[in-house]
């Protein structure tokens, strides 16, 4: 039992490794655009406070983070934006590691035969969803400090 159970940690923590890197379309985990490169130049014009010639071109984050990535015009007034798009993935990230270790718990909690194993089980589900309060508690406290100096 001890095999199987290292044998299906293993598969799930190698597709856990896997998702979040393809999980973007183009196998990376950077922001992407489909903006073409006049549009980009738009965009970043709009973020710097420049006169654009684009009237309804859609700004918000992710555009901004992938034209400055695409054009390579990245300034140091995109970093609160930076910040927030790796606090958001690694939050995606957690989230999944905490699904796993409360299947992972579950799983020990319900073939668990003695009340060690149980408890085993039960204390993986309770330590996985403590982790899982504290990363958004992490979390909330970084959006209101970028949106605090982002506005």
């Amino acid at each position: 039992m001890k095999i199987f159970q290292k044998v299906v940690f293993s598969l799930l923590l190698i597709l856990m490794m896997a998702v979040p890197v393809f999980a973007q379309g183009e196998g990376t985990i950077l922001p992407q655009t489909t903006s073409t490169a006049a549009d980009c130049k738009g965009i970043l014009d709009k973020f710097t406070g420049a006169p654009n010639q684009g009237a309804a071109i859609k700004v918000d984050r992710d555009n901004i983070l992938g034209c400055a990535i695409k054009t390579g015009r990245i300034s140091l007034s995109m970093i609160p934006f930076f910040i927030s798009y790796i606090t958001n993935y690694m939050l995606g990230l957690v989230g999944l590691i905490c699904v796993l270790f409360v299947v992972l718990g579950g799983y020990r909690f319900v073939l668990g035969g003695l009340t060690a194993d149980k408890e085993k089980g039960k204390k993986t589900i309770e330590h996985a969803l403590i982790g899982m309060g504290v990363a958004l508690m992490a979390w909330t406290v970084v959006t209101v400090i970028i949106n605090a100096i982002t506005s």
